[in-house]
């Protein structure tokens, strides 16, 4: 390293810190479950030393630290363990082999996860910050694992492998750079590095673009929803809302839609949210609690002035910002906002004129000291703010300073103001007229273009224009304290008759679907609402005024009740059906109303009705018959001038323009303002509830009258000829209606139970397919159309269909169409010129058009309230994915459809991906949507809103929900977790099992070096033993060493193995031992040997055996000296063993003893003769040998393998012996 320059290593040191840098970018981008962050600490640790792998490892750190956060610095402590560690390692030269690099590994792993950990729970609640180790912490943790344990484990999972990688791939170098220089080594780590530096293309910092949401935005005061055309907006349906039904301190201040269609009532007792279903009270604002004015700004903010409390600016229901006395405003007291074209916001309160803005923050940047107390103000787009001030005083301010004042040109107060988008301002005058000003470029002011008035309205509170397509500016609106109207496409003032809703009125607004509304600070809330069904306005002093009847006569309406007669005028400034305009009502009118009125109060009325010459004819229960002429006569026709009895249910004109009346007590005919005749007697049943003049084949001309319990009487000619009943096909007695098929083919009968069809033949049959049995009444419309109305509404059918008797489509207009009110039993309805049908109901009267009977709205706002997961609420944005953890189980809907219309649509709900098929309900019915334990994926959550059969979508917003699966819901890391637990048990037992093994084998290799030095030991000592035998005779010299040789060569012939040949040399060597304890004077003698000596000679073989016997060395090697000279024949010494009981060692010594005694030169004479030796071996087979010894011995000689010619080279033998 010292033969290095500074420069080389400083070079080395950065490219290894790029590897680092390298190793963590692609770890990161593809999210391995590794670090990947040390392989250039590692391996400036092994190149240069700990010093440069710490430098590395920590320069990582601070570079982190400076891009990211600081607590990046903080691991640095780890960088440094890892080369601390690592150096020990290298140093210790564990990279040599694989056992090494492993426990290097493991070691590492261990010290960088324990250091690790503790930053964790310092800066990360434990978590490790690697979607692995994370995946790893809380699928322990939610079967239940030990907190500590499981963050433990998560870290361990990614450094264990993050090291074993790491290190390993060191290792591999090291084997691959084997033999080379240090210096040589530092350059291939580079060369072979350098290239996954290089893959660092992995952007540090990801980018993410946000998505912005930009909603619709549009005025609050002058409406942006488009209605098409000038509507009638007298016949909208009307619904007042107040302290019963909906806002408990039955006042309304101002009202205001926000860009989600929600609308927002501000009172006295506080905030109002209402989505066309329910009144909400908002009273979770601190800052609300009296409202008095509301705005929605261009950017969708509602800005929300109160009584006491200054401004709160709310979006998403969600107040931001609050302004008060606090903050700069002049008064707490706000009564009108308004937004300049500039950006500024305008604010009216009870002090000076605030200016506000939020450009820089919420501030109040000034005041316009000149005007206090505004009550109403409006921009326009040329930086103009018309206010209006408590006094009647018209400000117009521009760059925050009033440029010129008007005065009301009638001599009154101005009241009110507004722009159109033409520029023309509109002020409202307490006289209830409008002044138009038109700005004067020349004169640089505004001029009074023109004054109109207002009809009978009087101090005027809100000028407000609702846009359509007929007029330029939209339909201009006014409100005032005594009623409401409205300039048509032709610039007249229509009134609109808001009965008793008429004190008050102060602002009003329209809401996306083409509904009004309007505030009164005395009565609540209104709402005009766009329907199939109108309701048809008059003046009565009953609360709920059940109707019976009613019919147009002389342009006016009359409506017959339980209590007496109604009349519901066309009032001046109404357009008649027929197109008339109505300037002023007859004052004769008046008076016969009156006098009608005062006739018939509390006389119920039956039925009502004209004939062909504009007689108008009132039936009454209990007073009889009224007519009353076209020259305003009344005649009274009862019980004392001709009628059969005073209770008549109803009368109709014939074809002989005889009047037919039918009462309880049958029928009575009256002509020319007399009473011609009665038939009733000679009825089985005289209560007669309907009648119909037809033809029927067989009788011609008749009267079918429908009796209360008799069925049908046939009349003709003033008597009963025939009567229907159930034998006849009715399926009731008692017949409700009847009524002509419009093609002339029959009869529609109403009966209690059903309906019934008479062809004209008389023949009845029971009309079974249509789908409901109380019925009251059926009336032909276009397009072969048939209503039949009944207790649950109107039932339009296709006639057709129902005469055909198959199955039926239908269509019912109910409650959920408008029709609000239930229809009168036995009442008697009127249809006007435009098919116009005027029902009696049980609270007035409704109309519906039999040729448009559908309320065609056009949109529907729908969003996700809110979703709870688990029960914790989430917000839901229409284009946001919402995200779920993976073990939410109940995931649980709040879907809002934004209805203010009075129709109630089908609503499909559908979690696509989850449901089968979509749920179609009614709005009325949907309530929270709850789904248990989906599992994890993407859904798509479709609510949509369908036309009036239920089946096409006319709106629908998705959500998408993504139940985002941790990494540790899928299989592969199950495997994952599984692999690295199973890697690490065979890692350890690879390590402990490789670590016992090589103990073993170190052991065992100790101890066959103990065993070899011992073995080494024995043969010197057994060689050494037999030298020392052979050196006493010195005649005997080498004996023992030649005497092994020839056991062996014999021992291998007969197949003993390597080991028993060993031990039989041994014992060979060993064989004369006892020689040891034989007097020398006897062992060496030349002569014989006396008996004496000889049997001295003969216990050497106990002696030998004596001292082996203990000898543990060599297996029996006692056996060989104790029996070598024992004969096979039994004659031998010292036991007398013969042929298998003597030891086959100890026969094989004992052949090679003699042959070797025989070859050799003795004390007491010279060896033998050759052939006296081989002759002597053959005599000596079976007898003094084994003959299988014998054998082999003569064998190896004559092989030459015993060179026996060798042994006489010297000199020949003795001859004698």
């Amino acid at each position: 390293m010292k033969k290095n320059k500074w420069y080389t290593i400083s070079v080395f040191i950065i490219i290894c810190v790029l590897l680092n840098l390298a190793g963590k970018c692609i770890a990161g981008y593809f999210r391995l479950p590794l670090w990947l962050d040390s392989l250039g600490t590692v391996a400036a640790t092994y190149v240069c030393g700990p010093v440069c792998g710490v430098i590395v490892g920590v320069t990582l750190n601070i570079l982190y630290s400076i891009i990211y956060s600081w607590t990046y610095a903080c691991y640095a402590i780890v960088s440094v363990s890892i080369a601390v560690v690592a150096g020990i390692c290298i140093s210790k030269d564990y990279m040599k082999t694989l056992l090494g690099a492993l426990t290097s590994s493991f070691y590492i792993a261990l010290v960088s996860c324990s250091i690790s950990v503790i930053f964790n729970y310092m800066f990360f609640n434990g978590y490790t910050n690697n979607i692995w180790g994370d995946g790893v912490i809380e699928s322990l943790l939610g079967i239940g694992f030990n907190d500590l344990l499981s963050h433990v484990a998560g870290q361990f999972y990614i450094d264990f492998p993050d090291k074993i990688i790491t290190v390993l791939a060191l290792y591999i170098f090291v084997r691959y750079d084997k033999g080379k220089n240090r210096f040589d080594k530092r350059i291939m780590t580079a060369c072979i590095y350098i290239g996954i530096a290089a893959m660092a293309a992995v952007q540090l910092i990801e980018v993410n673009t946000p998505k912005c949401v930009y909603a619709a935005s549009d005025n609050s005061r002058n409406n942006q929803n488009n209605i098409e055309e000038t509507p009638d907006y007298n016949t909208y349906l009307q619904t007042v809302y107040g302290r019963e039904n909906g806002i408990p301190g039955g006042c309304a201040n101002d009202i205001a839609q926000t860009n989600d269609g929600i609308l927002w009532i501000g009172t006295y007792g506080g905030l109002y949210r209402y989505n066309g279903t329910e009144f909400k009270w908002v009273d979770e604002y601190a800052s609300v609690k009296t409202v008095n004015c509301l705005y929605k700004d261009e950017e969708g903010r509602l800005w929300i002035g109160t009584n006491d409390g200054g401004v709160s600016i709310m979006i998403d229901e969600t107040i931001i910002n609050v302004v008060s006395e606090k903050e700069g405003l002049s008064a707490d007291s706000v009564k009108c906002i308004t937004q300049g074209s500039d950006g500024d916001y305008y604010i009216g309160t009870t002090g000076a004129m605030s200016i506000v803005s939020l450009a820089d923050g919420l501030t109040v940047k000034s005041y316009i000291d000149d005007i206090k107390y505004a009550v109403s103000a409006d921009s326009d787009k040329n930086g103009n703010i018309a206010v209006v001030s408590d006094n009647g005083q018209l400000s117009i301010v521009k760059n925050a300073a009033v440029i010129s004042e008007y005065s009301a040109s009638d001599g009154g107060r101005y009241t009110t103001c507004s722009f159109d988008d033409a520029g023309m301002l509109y002020v409202g005058t307490s006289k209830g007229n409008i002044d138009k000003y038109e700005y004067d470029l020349y004169n640089n002011a505004y001029v009074l273009k023109e004054s109109v008035s207002c009809n009978e309205l009087n101090n005027i509170k809100e000028i407000y224009f609702v846009d359509n397509t007929l007029t330029e500016n939209g339909t201009l609106f006014v409100c005032a304290d005594n009623g409401t109207g409205y300039y048509d496409s032709k610039n007249r003032f229509i009134n609109i008759d808001t009965g008793s809703f008429n004190n008050s009125i102060d602002h009003m607004t329209a809401d996306y679907q083409g509904n009004l509304w309007f505030t009164s600070s005395r009565l609540g809330l209104l709402r005009l609402s766009r329907s199939a069904f109108t309701q048809l306005n008059y003046e009565h002093s009953d609360e709920n005024l059940v109707v019976n009847t009613v019919t147009m006569w002389n342009g006016n309406y009359y409506i017959g009740t339980d209590s007496g007669i109604a009349v519901s005028y066309a009032a001046a400034g109404s357009i008649l059906a027929n197109g008339d305009y109505i300037q002023k009502q007859d004052s004769s009118v008046n008076e016969l109303v009156n006098k009608l009125v005062k006739e018939l109060d509390n006389v119920r009325i039956r039925c009502i009705t004209t004939d062909s010459k504009n007689n108008m004819w009132i039936c009454t229960t209990g007073k009889g018959i009224y007519e009353v002429t076209y020259s305003g006569e009344i005649i009274r026709y009862d019980e004392n001038n001709g009628l059969s009895g005073n209770r008549y249910r109803t009368i109709t004109e014939l074809s002989d323009n005889t009047m037919l009346a039918a009462g309880d007590t049958g029928l009575s005919y009256i002509v020319d303002e007399a009473v011609i005749g009665n038939i009733g007697y000679s009825m089985k049943n005289s209560k007669v509830l309907c009648t119909l003049e037809t033809d029927i084949q067989d009788y011609g001309r008749v009267i079918l009258a429908g009796t209360d319990g008799n069925g049908i009487e046939v009349i003709s000619d003033g008597r009963v000829i025939d009567n229907y009943d159930k034998d006849d096909g009715l399926s009731s007695a008692v017949i409700l209606r009847m009524v002509k098929d419009a093609s002339g083919e029959g009869v529609f009968i109403v009966t209690s139970n059903s309906l019934c069809y008479m062809d004209k033949t008389g023949i009845i049959r029971i009309l079974d397919n249509f789908p409901y049995y109380n019925n009251y009444n059926v009336v032909n419309g276009n397009n072969d159309n048939l209503f039949v109305l009944g207790s649950a509404g109107i039932y339009v059918v296709d006639k057709s269909a129902l005469l055909s008797g198959k199955e039926l489509d239908y269509k019912l207009l109910n409650g959920d169409c408008g029709l609000e009110n239930a229809l009168t039993p036995n009442a008697w309805d009127y249809i006007d010129v435009n098919n116009n049908l005027y029902m009696s109901t049980d609270d007035g009267v409704m109309i519906v058009n039999l040729n448009d009977y559908s309320a065609r709205i056009r949109s529907y706002r729908i969003q996700m309230k809110s979703v709870k997961v688990d029960g914790e609420s989430l917000r839901v944005k229409r284009g946001e994915e919402l995200y779920i953890d993976s073990k939410a189980q109940m995931i649980e809907m709040f879907p809002e459809i934004i209805n203010y219309s009075v129709n109630t649509p089908y609503v499909s709900i559908y979690l696509e991906g989850y449901d089968a098929e979509p749920r179609i309900i009614l709005q009325s019915d949907l309530t929270n949507i709850i789904y248990m334990n989906i599992p994890v994926g993407t859904y798509t959550f479709h609510l949509s809103v369908l036309d009036e059969n239920g089946r096409v979508p006319i709106s629908e917003n998705t959500y998408t929900i993504i139940k985002e699966a941790k990494i540790y819901d899928y299989w592969w890391f199950k495997v994952y977790m599984v692999g690295i637990f199973a890697l690490t048990v065979a890692y350890l037992t690879w390590i402990i099992f490789h670590t016992q093994i090589k103990r073993t084998l170190d052991f065992q290799k100790k101890e066959l070096e103990f065993v070899k030095k011992q073995l080494e030991m024995g043969n010197e000592t057994v060689l050494t033993i037999a030298r020392t035998v052979d050196a006493k005779d010195v005649n005997t010299s080498q004996h023992s060493l030649r005497v092994s040789e020839y056991s062996v060569m014999i021992a291998k012939e007969l197949g003993y193995s390597d080991e028993e040949c060993e031990n039989l040399r041994k014992a060979a060597l060993l064989h004369d031992i006892g020689k040891i304890g034989i007097p020398d004077r006897i062992l060496n003698k030349p002569e014989r040997l006396t008996d004496e000596e000889y049997a001295i000679m003969k216990s050497h073989v106990e002696k030998g055996a004596e001292i082996l016997k203990s000898f543990t060395l060599v297996n029996h090697v006692e056996e060989g000296a104790l029996y070598h000279h024992e004969r096979y024949d039994g004659k031998g010494y010292m036991h007398g063993l013969k042929g298998e009981e003597i030891p086959l060692n100890a026969r094989i010594i004992g052949i090679a003893d003699t042959f070797d005694a025989m070859t050799a030169n003795r004390v007491y004479r010279k060896k033998l003769n050759k052939d006296y030796v081989l002759g002597e071996i053959r005599r000596g087979s079976g007898t003094q040998f084994d003959p299988k010894l014998v054998d082999i011995m003569l064998r190896l000689i004559v092989s030459g393998r015993i060179d026996i010619d060798n042994l006489y080279k010297d000199g020949e033998a003795d001859e004698d012996k």
